[in-house]
């Protein structure tokens, strides 16, 4: 069956049982007192990179592919597994979720085969973030469906493809907009409350656009700070 699932996922992946050499692994270490880190790299051709790092049940993780190359993409593979959790080439690079098991899990980066067969480049950027460990077993959990507490910073996340949060003067939908961010968008943690059974947190923004405001908390995730 293991044998069976692996020729299904490389029938998936467009690839050849041919080129299964040209997969190499890298284990991600993060540093001391991170959650998380960023990684430049570059594949030609048929070359296949699976990410390793360890992970717990119940652990949030954040994946983003940067690339300059339309047929580049990742899967995120559990332990133990062929079968992916995320499949860039489906559902995009850019991948929000809690981890199902404990164990090493997977970020494989790819080339699709039509572009594989021409030996083409991608160089790429691939950001994880993974809360700490034992974090999801807190009271007071780290992420924005808790009101007490929380992180220093938040991340915009699961905001739909082409698509912006918006930043308003007051919690709730009917106030208005002042701003808007992107997924990846980090801002500082002022708090939040329930208004209508939804959670609104209060965020600021520094730099260039430096602005305070209200976002739904449904799209926010703990995230280090800038």
């Amino acid at each position: 069956m293991r044998i069976l699932g692996f020729v299904l996922l490389v029938a998936a992946l467009g690839w050849s049982p041919a080129f299964a050499q040209d997969l190499r692994e890298v284990r991600v270490q993060f540093e001391a007192g991170r959650s998380g880190t960023t990684i430049n790299g570059r594949i030609k051709g048929y070359e296949i990179v699976d990410y390793v790092l360890g992970a717990r049940r119940g652990q949030r993780i954040a994946i983003d592919l940067g690339t300059d190359n339309l047929a580049n993409y990742f899967n995120l593979l559990p332990a133990g597994s062929e079968t992916a959790i995320h499949t860039g080439s489906v559902a995009g690079n850019e991948y929000r979720g809690v981890l199902p098991a404990d164990g090493d899990y997977r970020i494989r980066v790819y080339m699709m085969r039509s572009a594989a067969r021409r030996d083409e480049v991608a160089n790429y950027r691939l950001s994880v973030d993974i809360e700490a460990d034992g974090a999801g077993s807190s009271a007071n959990p780290d992420f924005a469906d808790g009101l007490s507490g929380g992180p220093d910073y938040w991340a915009v996340s699961g905001v739909a493809r082409n698509d912006l949060l918006n930043v308003r003067t007051a919690p709730g939908t009917k106030s208005a907009v002042i701003g808007q961010l992107a997924n990846g968008d980090r801002v500082r943690n002022l708090g939040c409350r329930m208004v209508a059974k939804s959670r609104w947190c209060r965020i600021g923004l520094g730099g260039d656009q430096s602005m305070t405001g209200w976002v739904n908390g449904r799209y926010l995730v703990e995230a280090a700070g800038p």
